[in-house]
């Protein structure tokens, strides 16, 4: 490609609505465009980069014998009914009419789309397993599109769907996408952390995400350096945690005398020192409101992930505010505590293991102190509620785990019968009997992999990209490329030597100034340069110029393409 007949639409200044580096990098290199809110145009460098990491996963694919096809961004809202996640959604779904009045919606994901396909199409077990896959643009109404493409509304993803007569067969597949995406972000060259997770709205009982190192990620991940523990903050569990629910007996609290008393406020110097905290939430029981309390330490965070969880809670949750709180018990908020509270008590594994601990008394000023578990108040339903902190031990029990930002990646699930039961899709087994088929589901975040690579890759001048992504591997920048036909003519010849390498290149031959041409390949991110003048030429050289380690080199023109193939290998 020779950059005067090239679109490089860069910026010298960041636009004033960005707020992270990948996103300001992607406007200022020209990779992409603000339509409107969460809505961009690829420009471009934004979609050779693109079609690299399509190529990539198109690969790794082949290799897990995926067969590629593609399906509508359109769905039939009915689909949605029949999987019951149409209400789960909500807002995120973007629904309309057509003009004869049917309804649709502008696809988030597709399991309802190719468990309808399946179930029409495969009726016996021998032709299974199946897995297909495609690269498609998908729409998500977010309420707050933010960080450029990280959270936009519309966006690339690479889904995959497996089926299985068996869950022993999910499991192998499920294992060979584990390695295939391993396998893809270390060809992108990405940090990142394999973690536990759960399945939310997709549905199953085991999922992993592939989370890279960020930060400006909004998730969290949990991790410990010396052993293989890793988790998404929102399904992180506390070793104390882990340890209660693996014990038979968990009445550790002996019958003795009460040594509860009640404390006014002012007679209290540090009211956070072993207080439990109480919080009111509305439950919705047989089509009735009610409520329910939720118990933990003052000085922990509460997981609302978690917390969503207890089924007999309204979704979404609704905490119960001051002036309801006055109403209901006739105390404020700070001194509402679990005693004589007539309603479903929930507490964490951390509470539980407290003692000699301080509760609000249902009396405004008071608290009680001195309080313990089967002596003032009965043990609650315990549960595991609380977000892992930097203070918590990993598996080992050893050392603390660490707590990084992050930002999602990939995310395999296995569905099992999720689907398959839902929307009634049968096969027949080896006996003739009619199975509902297992299933599995895979996906990785294209677009938002991009702007992840960027976050991890970046320097003052602007972005450097891998070599397996890069919009051109090569740069061949001429200086003064009007004024020296001795130049013109080596760069001429150096550009279609590299090209008959099947290396991509860019010719650099608009005559500008070699300050612009440097910013502006530096901030695009080009790997490999090669500057060539007229006083370096006279003596049979180039100079080479690595974008990441900013090494200047001066190579014989005839060993600079072997050169460059070494480089790229």
């Amino acid at each position: 490609m020779r950059a005067s007949q090239y679109l490089l639409l860069t910026l010298k200044e960041n636009p004033h609505d960005t707020e992270i580096i990948s996103h300001q990098l992607m406007l200022r290199s020209g990779m992409i465009r603000k339509l409107s809110s969460g809505l961009y145009i690829w420009l471009p460098t934004g979609l050779r980069v693109l079609k690299k990491v399509n190529k990539i996963i198109t690969n790794e694919m082949k290799k897990i014998n995926a067969l590629e096809i593609s399906m509508p961004i359109i769905q039939p809202e009915e689909l949605w009914k029949k999987s019951g996640r149409l209400n789960v959604y909500g807002k995120e779904l973007f629904r309309f009419f057509d003009r004869r009045n049917k309804k649709f919606i502008l696809g988030p994901t597709n399991e309802e789309v190719i468990t309808y396909l399946i179930g029409n199409e495969i009726h016996s077990y021998q032709e299974l397993p199946l897995i297909m896959y495609q690269i498609q643009t998908k729409f998500r109404d977010e309420i707050r599109p933010r960080f450029g493409i990280i959270r936009s509304r519309e966006f690339i993803m690479k889904d995959a769907y497996s089926f299985h007569i068996n869950k022993r067969c999910l499991e192998k597949t499920y294992n060979n996408f584990y390695e295939s995406y391993i396998n893809i972000f270390n060809q992108m060259k990405l940090q990142f952390r394999v973690v536990s997770a759960d399945s939310g709205s997709m549905g199953g009982k085991i999922s992993h995400e592939f989370q890279a190192l960020s930060n400006n990620g909004e998730d969290k991940i949990v991790f410990s350096k010396n052993t293989s523990y890793a988790s998404n903050i929102n399904t992180a569990q506390s070793i104390e945690s882990i340890n209660f629910f693996k014990q038979k007996d968990h009445n550790i609290h002996n019958k003795t005398k009460s040594i509860k008393s009640i404390k006014n406020i002012n007679e209290i110097k540090n009211i956070t020192e072993n207080l439990v905290k109480t919080i009111l939430i509305r439950t919705y029981d047989n089509k009735k409101f009610s409520y329910a309390a939720i118990l933990i330490r003052a000085e922990h965070e509460l997981n609302l992930f978690k917390v969503e969880q207890i089924n007999i809670l309204k979704k979404p949750l609704e905490f119960l505010d001051e002036k309801e709180i006055i109403k209901l018990i006739g105390v404020e908020k700070k001194f509402l505590g679990p005693w004589n509270l007539n309603v479903p008590i929930f507490a964490d594994v951390s509470v539980y293991y407290m003692q000699n601990f301080t509760i609000g008394a249902n009396i405004n000023k008071k608290f009680f102190i001195n309080v313990n578990w089967n002596v003032d108040i009965p043990i609650p339903n315990i549960i595991d509620i609380r977000n892992i902190t930097k203070n918590d031990l990993g598996p080992n029990e050893q050392n603390p785990l660490e707590i990084k930002k992050s930002i999602e990646i990939g995310h395999i699930f296995q569905l099992e019968k999720e689907y398959s039961e839902k929307m009634n899709m049968l096969i027949k087994d080896k006996l003739g009997n009619q199975k509902n088929l297992y299933m599995g589901c895979y996906g990785i975040g294209i677009t938002r992999i991009i702007a992840t690579i960027i976050e991890q890759n970046y320097d003052n001048q602007g972005i450097i990209w891998p070599n397996s992504i890069a919009p051109f591997e090569v740069a061949i920048l001429v200086i003064n490329i009007n004024n020296c036909q001795k130049t013109k003519k080596i760069s001429e010849e150096l550009y279609k030597n590299i090209k008959n390498e099947k290396i991509d290149v860019i010719l650099d031959d608009r005559n500008k100034r070699p300050g612009i041409m440097f910013n502006e390949i530096d901030l695009i991110g080009i790997p490999h340069q090669i500057v060539i003048s007229a006083r370096h030429v006279n003596n049979s050289n180039v100079e080479y110029r690595e974008r990441k380690n900013k090494k200047n080199i001066l190579i014989n023109l005839k060993d600079i393409v072997n050169f460059l193939k070494n480089k790229l290998k």
